[in-house]
């Protein structure tokens, strides 16, 4: 490697004199100068390897993942022929990189797996080797390309930290690597991207792919992909038709049939998130028959877990559990073990429509174990917060007797923490636009808080929601002048001054400033505490808060505190 040159099997060198060259035969001014020749592709390994790697790069956009694995694996068993060096143990640890990826598309989780050790082991091991500028070069990119599937080994099997780990090892190679259009960092760029939306932090993933989309043109299509996913997960249906429309249009100029299937079953999702369900049917039968043709049996169950909830909404609930046990049992055996989770949560959903208690508890336990290992925690309060919703429900069809309060106490540890969390979720957007979508979705949360403190009869902590719910702003009507089905009040957006106007007003609810600030991409705060009684140190809803912090690692209050009462001046 210190001589740049691969040790693998000889081969014919070029001629290193051409005719019209220093060191050939002059050339005739007489006589018309040839056209000049396109230059051949650089040589890295000689052959068969080179044309062979060319040949399983376009099996892989075909794409034909049996046809290219073949061809890898021929390669492979020619390099393992030679005697061993230094070059040969990078050369086999390229195949095996490449290899790799084919599992990871093909969904062959554990055969990825031991690919990726292999590889690693091999390329790490020549790191000390002597090499010049071009093998130093080489070596990286091979690494980066190892430690890229390993990144989305460990994602897509639900090893999230130790994926993000890997994207940082990553960075600091890049320092050093030749990468004059950016295409490694932008893919390693684009795996932060994929393991914030694991963690379901949207507002953080739209920043990140946002200021990336006009900087990367080569992972264009796959940002726009990343942030159609982002929009129809936030209730923003238009533009995540509008992402997922250019996305395919960038797929299909670089040929990619993959990147265009995947669109497919994204933009079967948006559909059944906009509520647009007949649609999101017939795409996900169309993504599913192209995948189980193809053998992509994650992206199988993912279609499966999707219809499984379309069949139990049109009243089909045979062919729901039927689809759920499927699409758990092959996550289950890919290893992917968060959407496992989420499967065992529809799994729970559909336990308790048939009665079966005692199921909806293991499936719902099983994946909030999941989701807490992973440090998953807004999945944590979506599992509390379906708890809670059956247990509402429960007590809507059954008569608890003696035990309904206890009952009522239960759902409202579970529903009011869940509500918090998720209501403060909304922070992380910059946009205004974002966080008005994502509120929507958590004022279901909050309803249902209201709703059980309502059945509970406890006034004292509907005050302290509505307090909490208003941030300590006075509202412009009072409670007498709203109707009874307002009790919900909206929650404020206003910026968080404690002190009144110049005309000695309070604030009133929705300040100009604060919707202002937000409009354009100003972050706004998480809300003050709110101050109950002037003698002691009680704030609104505090040990819910205190709860809601300890089980979701979420700030859901500032360290601010404001009176709930009107200053006097």
């Amino acid at each position: 490697m210190q001589n740049d040159e691969p040790d693998t099997e000889p081969h014919d060198e070029p001629d290193i004199a051409p005719h019209g060259e220093p060191g050939g035969e002059p050339h005739d001014a007489s006589e018309p100068r040839p056209e000049p020749q396109p230059e051949p592709p650089p040589t890295l390994y000689g052959e068969p390897f080179d044309s062979g790697f060319e040949r399983a790069e376009h099996h892989q956009l075909t794409p034909d993942l049996p046809a290219a694995q073949a061809v890898y694996a021929e390669l492979l068993t020619v390099a393992e022929s030679f005697e061993d060096s230094p070059d040969v143990r990078l050369l086999r640890g390229h195949l095996l990189s490449n290899i790799a990826a084919v599992q990871l598309t093909a969904t062959d989780l554990p055969g990825a797996g031991l690919s990726v050790e292999r590889a690693l082991g091999l390329v790490r091991g020549v790191a000390d080797v002597p090499m010049g500028p071009r093998g130093r070069q080489l070596w990286l990119e091979v690494l980066l390309k190892t430690l890229k599937a390993d990144v989305e080994l460990s994602r897509r099997t639900g090893n999230l930290d130790a994926a993000l780990a890997t994207v940082d090892e990553a960075a600091a190679l890049l320092t050093e690597f030749d990468d004059p259009e950016g295409l490694r960092t932008a893919e390693f760029s684009l795996a932060r991207v994929h393991l914030l939306l694991d963690r379901s932090e949207w507002g953080a993933a739209e920043e990140l792919a946002s200021a990336l989309l006009p900087t990367t043109p080569a992972i264009e299509p796959q940002l726009l992909d990343c942030l159609g996913i982002i929009c129809a997960s936030t209730g923003r249906s238009e533009p995540a038709e509008d992402h997922f429309a250019r996305a395919d249009e960038g797929y299909l100029a670089l040929g990619d049939i993959s990147g265009r299937q995947q669109v497919i079953s994204h933009r079967a999702y948006a559909a059944m998130r906009a509520g647009d369900l007949d649609r999101a049917e017939q795409l996900y039968a169309e993504a599913s028959a192209v995948f189980e043709r193809q053998g992509q049996f994650e992206d199988l169950a993912v279609c499966e877990q999707a219809r499984a909830f379309l069949a139990e909404h049109r009243g089909d609930p045979d062919a729901g559990q039927a689809l759920t046990e499927s699409s758990l049992a092959r996550f289950e055996r890919l290893g992917a073990m968060i959407a496992a989770a989420d499967t065992m949560l529809l799994g729970a959903g559909q336990a308790y429509e048939r009665g079966d208690i005692d199921e909806l508890k293991r499936l719902a336990q099983g994946a909030r174990e999941v989701y807490q290992e992973r440090a998953l925690y807004e999945r944590c309060a979506q599992v509390d917060l379906m708890l809670a919703k059956t247990l509402e429900d429960n007590l809507n069809r059954t008569d608890h007797g003696d035990h309904e309060r206890r009952s009522v106490d239960t759902a409202l540890s579970l529903a009011l923490p869940a509500a918090l969390a998720l209501e403060a979720a909304r922070y992380d957007f910059a946009s205004a636009h974002a966080r008005s979508q994502w509120l929507q979705l958590a004022d279901d949360a909050m309803r249902l808080a209201f709703r059980l403190a309502l059945r509970r009869q406890d006034q004292g902590l509907i005050f302290e929601l509505v307090e909490h719910r208003c941030a300590g702003a006075s509202l412009v009507l009072s409670p007498a002048d709203r109707a009874p089905q307002s009790v919900f009040p909206d929650a404020a957006m206003k910026t968080y001054a404690s002190a009144p106007d110049d005309d000695g007003a309070p604030m009133a609810l929705g300040g100009v400033a604060a919707e202002a600030a937000a409009s354009v991409g100003l972050r706004v705060a998480p809300p003050p505490r709110v101050r109950m009684a002037a003698d002691t140190g009680r704030t609104a809803l505090q040990e819910y808060i205190q709860a809601a912090e300890f089980r979701y690692h979420r700030r859901i209050v500032s360290e601010e505190e404001v009176p709930f009462w009107s200053p006097t001046s």
